[in-house]
């Protein structure tokens, strides 16, 4: 019987596709289906055009191109034909390849039949057709934003790929390109397989002659090439527009940065605490605040996609924060830097229980005292807390309200926007319980609720001690008081 997991490769066009399939084929032993079939808007043929049975062999590798997970549910299909593609996901293994969406353009623009459509690349740059993205209720002012908005999208399944229930990996195609090795070896643990035969499958190769391709469209492959193409300034430009939306954040996902003098990098500390930590068996039940709506939670959670009335925008939260009427499902990860599958295994489980106990501690002296939103339910869905909280409108969160996005070590903008003296209010107000609101100063965690009442929805930066000193002492606390007490020289400045 084979065991092989079939494989989905994500990927935007002229971002690696063929190069990380045949990859895949020739050093893993896969065979891959010459089809994007999970790209097609409509399943004509019997068994989703033949997918489904491919699949069910095992041992398939294959790929899409559509904009979104689950972009499929736009179209017309049936509920069996829905149900079945998002098993074919759940039981692959999902590996997104990405790629410096400057040279994608490149890629695109020179291919014979995209360039003969346009007069020059800017003409391209701004009428750009979108051939080959199936985009049936999105539109973009140029190529650049559409693949930036790609990747916000898959980058924010995988930061919420446990909860999503998928089990997913991410190469760069300049990682496949200058660290071929690497990212064979980084593969093979991500696939629990040995390599059948070490194959490299990049361009030019004449070492080996029996390398099995996907494709024979293909370019120049070079990293950094869109310098011969795009202008410079634009160039930066873009750039500095993917470093904003998307880099930053997944700097502090993957790689963990330090991102100011008060930060602390947390994934080395979060496994130490829960290494040695018990299965928490079936200790934890869902938590019903009192005077709290009746909802289903089980229909809440399994139809959260359908049901909702819209997403989060941001990248962190686009799959883990679904909008109601009056009230958010929000998922809430213990630990915001990337874990790998065995330490999240092993210790988000008891970091969502404490997170669970730590809220339902706090909750009714700071909903009391007017500091955080009513929450409804918490509870734990696929070892990751999750809260039902009231909603303050959308337009009033913080950074939305005043549109302003300032840079993680600058605390003037609490004294520009006149927010120092509810801001200080609340983390006072706290501080009497022995609570610390540690993340309080940030444009993302405030909002102001309808009755004009500034609000601290960041369950997950909320600390509890069991006395004055134990709060004092701690790293989380000084930490705090070390950005309020950066508040507080602008706000001496500004008097």
């Amino acid at each position: 019987m084979n065991t092989k997991k079939n494989i989905i490769i994500v990927s935007a066009r002229r971002s690696g596709t063929h190069l990380l399939t045949d990859l895949i084929v020739n050093n893993f032993g896969y065979e891959s289906i010459d089809q994007n079939y999970i790209d097609f808007d409509k399943f004509t043929w019997p068994d989703l055009n033949g997918l489904a049975k491919y699949m069910k062999k095992g041992n398939r590798v294959t790929w899409t191109h559509a904009h979104d997970f689950r972009d499929y549910y736009k179209y017309n299909h049936t509920v069996e034909q829905k149900s079945t593609l998002d098993k074919l996901f759940a039981e692959s293994k999902i590996i997104l390849i990405y790629r410096d969406v400057r040279d994608i353009m490149t890629s695109c623009f020179h291919r014979p039949k995209v360039k003969q459509k346009y007069d020059s690349f800017s003409d391209f740059y701004e009428n750009f057709d979108f051939d080959g993205y199936e985009l049936i209720d999105q539109k973009y002012e140029n190529i650049s934003d559409l693949l930036i908005e790609y990747y916000k999208n898959w980058f924010s399944v995988y930061i919420s790929k446990e909860v999503i229930g998928l089990d997913m990996e991410i190469v760069s195609f300049e990682e496949v390109v200058n660290q071929y090795e690497n990212t064979v070896s980084k593969l093979s643990s991500f696939l629990d397989l040995p390599v059948t035969k070490y194959v490299d499958v990049r361009l030019p190769n004449s070492k080996d002659k029996d390398i099995l391709y996907t494709t024979n469209d293909f370019r120049k492959g070079i990293v950094g090439d869109w310098v011969n193409t795009l202008d410079i300034k634009l160039g930066e430009e873009i750039g500095k527009k993917y470093e904003v939306d998307l880099q930053a954040g997944l700097d502090c996902f993957i790689n963990d940065i330090k991102i100011h003098k008060f930060h602390r990098p947390e994934r080395q500390d979060f496994i130490a605490k829960y290494s040695n930590d018990h299965d928490m068996g079936n200790e934890l039940t869902i938590y019903k605040n009192q005077g709290s709506k009746d909802i289903d939670i089980k229909d809440l959670l399994d139809n959260r996609y359908t049901n909702c009335t819209h997403r989060g925008t941001d990248l962190r939260y686009k799959h883990k924060v679904f909008y109601y009427k009056d009230y958010i499902l929000k998922f809430i990860y213990p630990c915001k830097a990337r874990l790998s599958k065995q330490d999240f295994n092993s210790s988000v489980p008891l970091g969502s229980r404490d997170l669970l106990s730590t809220i339902v501690k706090t909750d009714k002296f700071l909903y009391e005292n007017n500091i955080v939103p009513k929450l409804h339910y918490a509870g734990i869905y696929n070892r990751v807390l999750f809260v039902v909280q009231e909603r303050c409108p959308s337009d009033n969160v913080l950074f939305t309200k005043f549109n302003f996005y300032p840079k993680w070590n600058d605390w003037s903008w609490v004294v520009k926007l006149n927010l120092y003296e509810d801001m200080t209010r609340l983390f006072n107000k706290a501080i009497e319980e022995n609570i610390v609101l540690t993340d309080i100063f940030n444009v993302f965690n405030c909002a102001y609720d309808e009755r004009g009442s500034l609000k601290y929805f960041d369950l997950d930066g909320i600390q509890s001690y069991n006395s004055k000193e134990e709060m004092e002492a701690s790293i989380d606390y000084k930490n705090t008081r070390g950005i309020l007490n950066e508040v507080e020289k602008h706000n001496e400045s500004y008097r």
